[in-house]
């Protein structure tokens, strides 16, 4: 007896609450082989597809569903979603507005357009479509981290710190150290104190400032960081240095180095600067000097052009080599490319020009990058972890920023107060590189 395709969705629901996902999709493909524009198999599958980065089987698939049934919401959401992280912002955009207009009262719709308001760089409207979302389902995870990020990027940190907790809930990995007591603000006089590292290389450069603040505090503070930045400090300005995996010493309190901002109350206007706080090893430096030669009349420019592939954000954040190519055609510049491990497969559709030296394939420590910047005269980079490092060094840095630009550098471009030395460049429009690029071009000395 011919199977139906109704026994076929039901079968197929059946396998995904038992948590069977291959056995339910194999019977969603059943089901359009007897009933191709059946709508909930194109979205089931289409939306598969997205999440496992197959974008021309996932369109396809999406569009076919839109097509078979124009009302269904979540086919609506799951291709603006794809097409957002595509770069066609646009079309994405016209896409959920409809789906706010069908379905104004459906959490996820309202969370998914936070999420394009973020990434297009309007703060004010993605707070309020998360603050929506909220509303209609108060315990939406992503929504409530979307809320906070958007607090700190308008500058209200109080409030954001207060709410940043909820990083957590969507983080792939668990809290370190959960058997010490967390600090929440007590006395630290006489205490020994446990700083973790949580993000990246950037977000722990940028933070490690603050651990000054809790020794100010009377605290004995641990270090602990991933082995690869230890070096950078072993100066005895950050407590004890302590290499993320050796044993943890018994401690009074835990702390989350992203924390630190908030428990320390900080605002835009009290980021602590003492001047230059990384600096290279004087040996190093001078085994690269001669790899960037000082040419009278000359500028040594520094540049890379993508950060760290696993953060969520580097659709958005990081430009590409194509990107630089009109900057490289000044030839009265000696340019080092920078640019190490991830992105540097770029090189193999786009060489670089003769006249830039590649430096990033020679380097293989965080302290071959310091000795690097402490040659230049600039660096030019996407947020990135280097842009960072030359930040904390004192380097003049120009750091390149999406619209979806992260919370630490808030709105418009300039100087910010994190880095005396760092100048941002800010896209006006998401995805437009070219037009930054030709702006930052034309700010270069002629």
């Amino acid at each position: 007896m011919a199977v139906s395709v109704k026994d076929l969705v039901a079968a197929a629901g059946q396998a995904e609450s038992r948590g069977d996902g291959p056995g339910a999709f194999a019977l969603w493909e059943q089901v359009l082989t007897l009933a191709p524009d059946h709508a909930i198999a194109l979205l089931t599958l289409g939306d598969a597809a997205r999440r496992a980065g197959d974008k021309g089987r996932a369109e396809s698939l999406l569009r076919r569903a839109l097509a078979a049934s124009p009302a269904l919401v979540p086919a609506r959401c799951a291709l603006a979603n794809l097409l957002l992280h595509d770069g066609r912002e646009a079309e994405a955009g016209t896409l959920l507005a409809k789906a706010a207009e069908m379905a104004p009262d459906t959490a996820y719709v309202w969370r998914d357009l936070g999420l394009f308001h973020r990434v297009t760089g309007d703060a004010e409207a993605a707070l309020a479509a998360f603050e929506r979302a909220l509303a209609l389902a108060p315990d939406d995870k992503a929504s409530a981290l979307g809320r906070a990020l958007c607090l700190l990027r308008l500058g209200r940190w109080g409030e954001g710190f207060a709410a940043y907790h909820h990083r957590w809930s969507v983080a792939a990995r668990p809290p370190r150290h959960v058997h010490i007591p967390p600090w929440q603000g007590e006395e630290l006089s006489g205490k020994h104190i446990l700083v973790w590292d949580e993000q990246g290389a950037g977000d722990t450069i940028m933070c490690a400032r603050l651990i000054r603040q809790l020794e100010a505090l009377g605290a004995r503070v641990t270090f602990e960081l991933p082995p690869a930045l230890l070096p950078l400090f072993l100066d005895g300005r950050f407590g004890r240095p302590l290499a993320r995996g050796k044993p943890v010493p018994a401690a009074d309190f835990q702390v989350a180095l992203l924390d630190l901002p908030g428990l320390l109350g900080l605002t835009p206007t009290s980021i602590p600067w003492d001047g230059p706080y990384l600096a290279a090893d004087p040996a190093m430096a001078a085994l690269w000097a001669g790899h960037l030669p000082k040419r009278p009349g000359r500028l040594r420019i520094g540049f890379s052009w993508a950060g760290n592939p696993a953060h969520p954000g580097d659709r958005w954040r990081s430009p590409g080599l194509a990107a630089f190519a009109p900057l490289l055609q000044r030839r009265e510049v000696d340019w080092y490319a920078l640019q190490v491990a991830s992105g540097r497969e770029e090189l193999a559709a786009l060489p670089l020009p003769p006249h830039v030296t590649d430096l990033g394939g020679a380097v293989s420590t965080w302290m071959d990058s310091a000795a690097i910047l402490s040659h230049l005269d600039l660096l030019i980079t996407p947020d990135s972890g280097l842009a960072h490092l030359a930040g904390a060094m004192g380097r003049p840095v120009w750091t390149l920023i999406a619209t979806d630009t992260d919370w630490r550098w808030l709105a418009g471009e300039g100087k910010t107060g994190w880095y005396p030395t760092m100048r941002l460049f800010r896209q006006v429009r998401c995805g437009d590189w070219a037009g930054l690029l030709n702006r930052l071009n034309h700010a270069l000395p002629a």
